[in-house]
């Protein structure tokens, strides 16, 4: 059996700081376009797109989908336009605003094939 050398509350801050780092990490191989960091990164988000999208479909099953669907969309755009320098808690703040604009696409008719041929 291991015990954990750090207890209490600084174990709390070390496992959220490894959880930034890890974030931090797969925002800058997203960038360079490795799946497996793209899979870890919705993987991390996937509560907070899940309790996004059951607020804003109501129950309703295939527009949960699509907001997902977005939400992972727009968590990848901010990846890609985030700086490096900045941490993983940044980051999380950041793609909340990539990750809403995309939900609200979804509201809004969709993305470019939707205003093309229509709904």
């Amino acid at each position: 059996m291991k015990i954990p050398l750090k207890l209490g509350q600084d174990s709390q801050q070390s496992t959220a700081a490894a959880a930034a780092a890890a974030i931090a990490r797969d925002v800058a191989a997203v960038k360079a376009g490795d799946w497996n960091a793209k899979s870890n990164l919705a993987r991390a988000f996937h509560p907070l797109l899940t309790s996004l999208a059951e607020k804003r479909a109501h129950g309703d099953v295939g527009k949960h989908n699509r907001y997902i669907d977005a939400a992972k969309e727009g968590l990848f755009k901010a990846a890609r336009k985030h700086k490096a320098k900045s941490s993983g808690d940044n980051f999380q703040i950041f793609a909340l605003d990539y990750i809403e604009a995309a939900m609200d696409r979804v509201d809004h008719g969709g993305g470019m094939l939707s205003r093309l041929f229509g709904k």
